[in-house]
């Protein structure tokens, strides 16, 4: 008997996982007790920027070979210098052997030049918990999808680059609604634009979106529908439609935004207030009501809560808010009405620097010299990670400590060689004799 053969089975289970499809089947055929122990194969990858991983032609003939009664738990395959559409045929014939050996996880990172179809199997695959289609290097279109599409086992559907072009537009929500326990979708670099669909984005069950936008920015949609009330988090960096005619996000606890406003369809970067603005986020806003941690990730997001403040509702669960912006020359015209709104805010995290006007840097912005924005509000945690101590900063602070008669605790995070003097930073004036002052360098 060999060596191997003598280890124990977790170990040879492990040994196998690092080989190629054929080097797996040759292997089960040698051995009748690793044809037994070989029920599940844990990983068959195929990435063309590997070096001597072979061609595409010998790992589907690996894939075929393994016996029918095996099972791969995932699989990628990766060809991010694109795929030669001579080789559509092995990539389809290679990706329904997976499939039918009962796959679970499944990652397609491809990039195709030329129309490239999916084979139909892929939509009604029984046994797939975790889908990924395309890649950060192109993707590719989704024409059709079945009827029959039915993937009772889905959990975890993401989308990069990849574009639907049914002429029905329904192909999107089709597959949508044949994934019966969905739980997270990811649609990176989207582009809705290049899309043909309905505008739908519908599930019962989700409970994790994301999407992200690609590169182009022109905004020729009308509207997007979210009608997701089981979704507890929501990250969604995307330019905004004319309208949201129904926003469902009831569940909603934790939300991240960028939000991109346009002028005749066409994101150009801050919108002024001579623009027409084509976009209206009013029922988004509005329909973020429940959520209890927020991030507004860019100032393209302030405007948007600044130019529709009267559609920010009462945030009665909110407790957590981060606003971040690395300009400290942007003003925060959306934050008054922000905080008006928000009667259990805890904790506001400054992720960048503190806001200040350069032109009149001893003397509070305008957009922050209110009083009663801040009289009222309960915030107890205030954190501003990348603290100068420059005399703007330094004023706007002493406007924030005097106002704010919660505070508990203001955590300033400085550069190595700034942040002022530390001691003074102490001894300013504080409306709350609880609030504590805490200062960390880099």
């Amino acid at each position: 008997m060999d060596r191997i053969s003598n280890l124990p089975n977790e170990i040879i289970c492990h040994i196998v996982s690092f080989l190629s499809a054929k080097e797996a089947a040759f292997a089960l055929v040698l051995s009748k007790r690793w044809q037994n122990l070989f029920t599940i194969v844990p990983n068959l990858e195929f990435d063309t920027s590997v070096k001597n991983q072979g061609n595409l032609m010998e790992f589907a003939d690996g894939v075929l070979a393994l016996p029918a009664s095996s099972r791969v738990r995932s699989s990628s395959l990766k060809f991010r210098r694109g795929v030669d559409p001579t080789h559509y045929d092995d990539l389809n014939r290679c990706i329904c052997a997976l499939l039918n050996r009962g796959i679970l996880d499944l990652e397609l990172d491809i990039c195709a030049g030329r129309p490239y179809s999916l084979p139909l199997e892929v939509f009604t695959c029984k046994t797939l918990v975790k889908l990924e289609l395309g890649g950060n290097y192109g993707g590719f279109v989704i024409d059709v999808v079945p009827e029959n599409a039915f993937l009772p086992a889905l959990e975890t559907l993401v989308l990069t680059y990849i574009r639907f072009k049914d002429l029905r537009g329904c192909a999107f929500q089709k597959l949508l609604s044949a994934c019966l326990v969905l739980k997270e979708l990811v649609i990176k670099n989207m582009e809705w634009e290049r899309w043909k669909w309905s505008g739908n984005l519908s599930s019962p069950t989700l409970q994790r979106l994301t999407i992200s936008h690609g590169d182009c920015y022109q905004c020729e949609f009308t509207r997007i529908n979210l009608d997701t009330p089981s979704l507890t988090y929501l990250y969604l960096s995307d330019v905004v439609p004319d309208d949201y005619p129904i926003v469902n996000l009831d569940s909603l606890v934790e939300a991240k935004l960028d939000l991109m406003l346009t002028v005749d369809h066409i994101y150009e970067g801050f919108v002024s207030d001579d623009d027409i603005i084509s976009s209206n986020p009013t029922n988004l806003i509005k329909g973020l009501r429940n959520v209890e941690i927020m991030n507004l990730q860019s100032p393209n997001t302030f405007q948007a809560f600044s130019y529709f403040h009267e559609a920010i509702p009462v945030f009665e669960n909110l407790y957590h808010l981060t606003i971040t912006c690395d300009d400290n020359g942007f003003c925060w015209e959306f934050l008054p009405f922000l905080l008006k709104k928000c009667p259990n805010l805890e904790t506001l995290v400054i992720d960048g620097p503190l806001h200040y006007d350069e032109d009149r840097p001893k003397s509070v912005c305008d957009c922050l010299s209110g009083y009663s924005f801040l009289l009222s509000c309960p915030l107890e945690v205030l954190q501003i990670t990348d603290y100068s101590g420059t005399t703007g900063e330094v004023e706007q602070l002493k406007h924030f400590l005097e106002k704010l008669s919660c505070l508990r605790l203001v955590k300033l995070h400085c550069p190595k060689r700034h942040g002022g003097d530390k001691k003074k930073l102490l001894m300013l004036p504080r409306a709350s004799s609880k609030c504590k002052i805490k200062v960390t360098f880099s």
